[in-house]
């Protein structure tokens, strides 16, 4: 991945401790994390500096925004040159990485595709057995 510093630069963002930090968060992160994940994950950062920094990383087009069926909390993702999908539990809203993507170049009369995204809901090996506990 390209340096921290240079992304911020190249999109016209200086480069602050604040924004290397929830950069860096992101960077290291296997899924998408919640604004209060990457305020637990950075030091002297109030929650609502760590929202109008993701924010603004999403409209400089350096992080996506995911959203989940039936919740109220936004995830944000480091873009990466490669797009991503995930499996998503019903229960827990843990998101898995699917690695792989069933969706290559659609083609749609008199329309350029420019991305898509996938996500696959279901309920993880911990919340079925939850499940099935309950309906006994």
């Amino acid at each position: 991945m390209e340096d921290i510093n240079s992304i911020l630069s190249k999109v016209g963002l200086k480069c602050t401790k604040q924004r290397i930090s929830v950069m860096q968060v992101l960077s290291d992160a296997d899924a998408p994390l919640t604004v209060e994940n990457i305020y637990d994950k950075v030091d002297g950062m109030s929650l609502s500096t760590v929202y109008r920094i993701a924010e603004k990383l999403c409209e400089k087009g350096i992080v996506s925004k995911h959203t989940i069926q039936d919740s109220d909390k936004f995830y944000y993702e480091l873009i990466n040159g490669e797009h991503r999908h995930y499996a998503i539990c019903l229960g827990c809203k843990e998101m898995r990485y699917v690695d792989i993507c069933p969706v290559h170049s659609p083609h749609i009369d008199n329309f350029t595709v420019t991305g898509h995204k996938l996500e696959i809901y279901g309920y993880c090996d911990k919340c079925q057995k939850k499940l099935n506990t309950k309906g006994r």
